[in-house]
């Protein structure tokens, strides 16, 4: 072995001492992204899959088309979906109501006709939209209400299933709350496991007083509620119960259950009843699993 190349020689010392401060600089301009900084072409440069070529930067959109959005009355406007009301009203089906002049929902959870105030029936045949019954819903964690069933009973109507556009949109509503009701959670105005608050010991609900997450330091009868039960649980589209009591199955094409609005047992209502809370399900979450039903009505005034 040549001893000049030994790592111990002087002349490898030498080299390395201007090598160290070399890689220390890349390093430097690496982490500052000179070296990594990619620039994109075209579209399909870019994972969002969209590229500026002006700068060669890609963007993030939410967008291409007004599909993307899901149709009217959301478009796709600088990348990103609005909501475009329609001045018009639909002629909807009895028990909906007319959304945006674009499609009508029901304006109660899906029941089946045979139910009652206090029992949920058993006629598997057809979804109704209707006040004071227990609505249509699986409290089985593992089983009941999926994209077959609740499709099949909306299509027996003459109706479908409603897009997550359309339900998020009715929840929301044009003012993009987080609650059909407004901002702040309250668990007095819609069913949920904080409504029948307990503190006092009274075996009866608190009322006024109730407070959210009582379940962690006080007793909660929770229980699911016929349809309407909560008068103030709506809002401007007149749409009762979409936060709370069942949660409601939207349509998909990605093979997962989406469950939206919550239950009357969510162990954190806050956060479930949340308009933009997703309960995808892949397992067995959530129970309380019902739907609601939408259509694409007709010509109205």
């Amino acid at each position: 072995m040549n001893r000049d190349r030994q790592a111990g020689s002087p002349h490898w010392r030498h080299l390395l001492l201007g090598v160290v401060p070399m890689l220390v600089g890349l390093a430097g301009l690496w982490a500052a992204g000179c070296l990594v900084q990619q620039r994109c072409y075209q579209d399909r440069d870019c994972v969002s899959g969209s590229c500026d070529e002006a700068s060669g930067s890609c963007v993030d959109q939410e967008c291409l088309l007004d599909e993307d959005c899901g149709g009217f009355p959301f478009e796709c406007v600088d990348a990103a979906c609005e909501i475009v009301c329609g001045a018009e009203t639909l002629d909807c089906p009895e028990g909906m109501a007319s959304i945006c002049g674009a499609y009508c929902i029901d304006v109660w959870e899906a029941s089946r006709q045979d139910a009652s105030d206090v029992d949920g029936g058993v006629d598997h045949a057809m979804a109704v939209s209707q006040p004071g019954v227990i609505p249509w819903y699986s409290s089985d964690a593992d089983a009941g209400v999926n994209q077959q069933i609740a499709a099949a009973a909306c299509e027996s109507a003459g109706k479908r299933l409603c897009s997550p556009q359309e339900w998020e949109l009715v929840c929301a509503t044009l003012d993009d709350t987080r609650y059909a009701y407004g901002d702040s959670y309250d668990p007095a105005i819609c069913n949920g496991i904080d409504t029948y608050c307990d503190c006092d010991g009274d075996g009866e609900p608190d009322g006024d007083e109730v407070y959210p997450h009582c379940r962690d330091a006080c007793d909660t009868a929770f229980h699911v509620m016929p349809t309407g039960s909560f008068p103030a649980c709506t809002n401007d589209f007149g749409i009762f119960d979409i936060n709370g009591n069942v949660w409601e199955l939207v349509s998909s094409d990605d093979g997962i259950n989406h469950y939206r609005g919550g239950a009357y047992n969510c162990s954190d209502s806050e956060r479930l009843h949340s308009c933009s809370y997703d309960g995808a399900e892949s397992g067995n979450f959530p129970s309380a699993k019902g739907f609601r039903c939408c259509a694409d009505g007709g010509p109205g005034s």
